[in-house]
């Protein structure tokens, strides 16, 4: 029986519900564990190992484990990244809670174990267009994106897979790295409403200069990122068109 006890937040099951069937992952980052116990209680994950550089978390999730009696199924490893990772082990990572250049650390230093990784599932905390940007240059595509507005912050996941051959669409624009192609395809509401709220933001602040620095650097920085916010919602316009 699935435990009650077990409640995760909407941040985390927006990450665990892109976690194919099947899977044998490495949880980066684990924290208390609870996104591990119910990838295993849920029949979604074969075997989970959870992973923490900090003894703290790896504690706690040891503790949790054990009274879910799920031992067998989730191994704990006090580990920077995927220092501690064998090749071979996994099959797909998820890594979420933290930032981007983080995250792309991680995935770079463990460049050996990343051979046999074929799926990664990153809910980065900033810098989504950098991370999008170095999955695509190792070869990753992303297949799938969520998201979700949990506890007054907005927060968006990543499902990428390793591109196959002829695999993937070709991206030109600054504002599909910085807000990907799958939510705005799916006209979806909560990337509708953090990209409203993204330039009502830009637009006040532009607003609160003094003509001159409107004018300057920093204005112009504003007025790009509002027009790039402008793109992105004139296609997610055009596809409700059509």
């Amino acid at each position: 029986m699935i435990s009650e006890r077990i409640k995760l937040s909407e941040r985390l099951r927006m990450n665990v519900s892109l976690v194919p069937n099947g899977a044998r992952v490495a949880d980066i980052g684990c924290d208390h564990g609870y996104a591990s116990i119910w990838l295993v209680e849920h029949g979604t994950a074969q075997t989970v190992i959870a992973m923490d550089v900090n003894e703290g978390p790896i504690r706690r999730a040891r503790k949790h484990i054990r009274q879910m009696g799920l031992d067998s199924r989730i191994e704990c490893r006090k580990s920077d990244g995927l220092e501690k990772l064998c090749s071979g082990e996994v099959d797909t990572l998820l890594i979420a809670g933290m930032g981007g250049p983080l995250m792309i650390r991680i995935l770079r230093e463990g460049a050996a174990v990343m051979q046999d990784v074929h799926t990664l599932i990153l809910q980065p905390q900033s810098e989504l267009a950098e991370v999008r940007k170095f999955l695509i240059g190792q070869g990753f595509v992303p297949v799938e994106e969520k998201a979700c507005f949990d506890d007054g912050k907005y927060y968006f996941a990543i499902c990428a897979r390793r591109r196959e051959t002829g695999e993937g669409e070709r991206w030109e624009e600054e504002w599909q790295y910085r807000y990907g192609t799958y939510l705005v395809k799916k006209r979806d509401p909560v990337l509708k409403r953090y990209l409203c709220k993204e330039k009502g933001k830009y637009e006040e602040i532009l607003n609160n200069f003094a003509p001159g620095q409107a004018q300057a650097e920093p204005g112009a920085e504003l007025r790009h990122k509002i027009n790039e916010i402008d793109k992105c919602l004139a296609q997610m316009s055009a596809g409700e068109k059509g």
